[in-house]
C-alpha cells in the first residue's frame, strides 16, 4: 500500500515509524511532503513541493497511486483538501471544510457547545469590537479572548490578566477589521482553572474510538502563541468513570451534532478538556483539534498495539465497526520532552545529519541499560527545529528517567526544555 503524509514536524515522524513497525509494513511504501532530515532516512521525501497548493498535493496522489493520504497540516483542512481528495475518489485522513470548522471557528464550537448543553466555559460573542471593549469592562480576571480564524497581525488565542490588556488586545483587533460585520467574530470567555488534557479520537462520522488519554505540557505566552513542551500518556487523573462521562457528555454530543448538520466528521478529532477546580473537578471542553499534536503523537502511538494503517484506512473509508473504543495498547506508560535550540540560534547550523548519527549511536547505549525503549522523534518548522525524546516504559517514572537521559545526551546549541514533563501524573 501506498501511504502519502503531509507535514514535517515530530507527529509526522511519529506517524511514519508507527505504519513501518506494523508486521506488513514491508507492503508499505510512504512518502512524505515535504518531510524534514530524520524522515528522510526511513521513507522518501519530497521537499520542492508546496503543501498549500492542494491541487498539485492531489496531482501527486493521482500520479503515484497513492492509497491513503495521512494529512498533519491541519491548515489544509480549511483549504479543502478532504473534499477535492474524496471527489477524486483518493482516501483521505481527515474532516471535510464543513466539518472542520469545528476547530477553526471558535464561535462555531461554543455555539454549538451552548445549543447543545456540552460543559463548556460560558463566553460572549462579538462583530462588533466597541461593544466587546465595553462588555470586558465588566468581565472577571484572568478571562480568555479567542477570535475565529488567524488574521495577519494577530494570534487566536489571548490569555488576559486585567482590562488593561484586553483593551489592547481588542484594539488591535479592530483594526484587522473587526468592525466590519463580515470579518470573523471575538469571543470573550471564563478562564477555567485545572488540569488540562487531551482525548485524541479516530472519528468515522458516526461514532468516535478513543486513544489513550494525554497530559500535554504546552507554554501560553500572552501572544496565544503555544509552545509544545512535552507530554506522557495514560494519565492516571482520567478514571474509567470519568472517561464515561467524558464520552456521554462531550465526545458524542459533538459527533452527533455535526452529523445533523451534515458535517460527517471523518478523521483525527483532538479534545482539549480541563478538569474544573472551581466546580468540582468537572470535565469541560476548551476547543477542538483536527489533527494530532506533535507531542500527542510522539507518546500515544508507542502504546498503541494496533495497525496504524488498518485504523486510518477504516476511519478514511467511515468504517471503524470493526474496532473498540480504546483500541487495544501496550500496558505502560510513554513520555516525551521536546527539546528546542534557545532564541538567537540560528538552527540551520545545526548539522542534523550528525546529530542523528550520533544519538544512533547514544540509542544503542541505551538498550539493556534502563527498563524501557528510548526514541527520539523530530520535526522541523519554519525558523525551528524540535527534538522529541521519548521514554516508553512500565511506569511513568521509568518512562520519565529514560526520556530525560536521552534528552541531555542531545547535543543542541544553547538547548532548552522543561524538567518537569510527567510530574502531574506521579502527585
Amino acid at each position: 500500500m501506498k501511504v502519502l503524509i503531509i507535514g514535517s514536524g515530530s507527529k509526522e515522524h511519529a506517524i511514519a515509524w508507527k505504519l513501518l513497525l506494523a508486521e506488513n509494513s514491508l507492503e508499505h511504501e510512504i512518502v512524505c511532503i515535504p518531510g524534514n532530515d530524520a524522515l528522510s532516512k526511513l521513507v522518501e521525501c519530497v521537499s520542492d513541493i508546496d503543501i498549500n497548493d492542494v491541487d498539485r498535493l492531489l496531482e501527486i496522489a493521482i500520479a503515484r497511486h497513492i492509497n491513503l493520504t495521512i494529512v498533519g497540516e491541519g491548515a489544509l483542512f480549511e483549504k479543502g483538501i478532504v473534499n477535492k481528495f474524496r471527489l477524486a475518489g483518493k482516501n483521505i485522513l481527515g474532516p471535510s471544510t464543513e466539518a472542520a470548522q469545528i476547530e477553526w471557528s471558535n464561535a462555531f464550537l461554543r455555539e454549538l457547545c451552548y445549543e447543545k448543553n456540552i460543559p463548556s466555559p460560558k463566553f460572549a460573542c462579538f462583530e462588533n469590537i466597541e461593544l466587546a471593549k465595553v462588555y470586558i469592562q465588566t468581565a472577571k480576571f484572568p478571562c480568555v479572548i479567542r477570535c475565529d480564524k488567524k488574521f495577519s497581525k494577530a494570534e487566536t488565542l489571548f490569555y488576559l490578566e486585567n482590562n488593561e490588556q484586553a483593551q489592547k488586545v481588542l484594539g488591535d483587533l479592530g483594526k484587522d477589521g473587526f468592525l466590519s460585520h463580515k470579518k470573523p467574530k471575538v469571543i470573550i470567555e471564563e478562564y477555567i482553572k485545572g488540569q488540562e488534557f487531551t482525548i485524541n479520537t479516530l472519528c468515522d462520522g458516526n461514532k468516535a474510538l478513543s486513544l489513550l488519554p494525554v497530559q500535554a505540557y504546552r507554554d501560553i505566552e500572552i501572544s496565544g502563541f503555544q509552545t509544545d513542551l512535552g507530554a506522557y500518556a495514560p494519565t492516571p487523573i482520567i478514571s474509567d468513570s470519568l472517561m464515561q462521562e467524558i464520552r456521554l457528555e462531550i465526545i458524542d454530543p459533538v459527533v452527533d451534532c455535526l452529523k445533523s448538520l451534515n458535517r460527517n466528521y471523518t478523521g483525527m478529532m483532538a479534545f482539549d478538556i480541563v478538569l474544573d477546580s472551581n466546580d468540582a473537578l468537572k470535565a469541560k471542553l476548551i476547543q477542538i483539534r483536527t489533527t494530532i499534536a506533535d507531542s500527542d503523537a510522539q507518546v500515544v502511538f508507542p502504546l498503541l498495539d494496533e495497525d496504524l494503517f488498518d485504523i486510518a484506512m477504516a476511519t478514511a473509508k467511515a468504517d471503524l465497526s470493526s474496532f473498540k473504543d480504546g483500541f487495544h495498547k501496550y500496558a505502560g506508560s510513554a513520555l516525551a520532552v521536546n527539546i528546542t535550540a534557545n532564541e538567537g540560534v540560528d538552527t540551520d547550523l545545526i548539522n542534523t545529519n550528525d546529530l542523528v548519527k550520533n544519538l544512533d549511536s547514544e540509542l544503542e547505549k541505551f538498550q539493556g541499560t534502563l527498563n524501557g525503549i528510548p526514541l527520539i522523534f523530530y520535526g522541523k518548522k519554519p525558523q525551528s527545529q524540535v527534538f522529541g525524546a521519548t521514554g516508553v516504559a512500565e511506569t511513568l517514572v521509568d518512562a520519565q528517567i529514560l526520556a530525560y537521559k536521552l534528552a541531555e545526551s542531545i547535543e543542541i546549541p544553547s538547548k532548552t526544555y522543561e524538567k518537569n514533563i510527567g510530574d502531574h501524573g506521579m502527585i
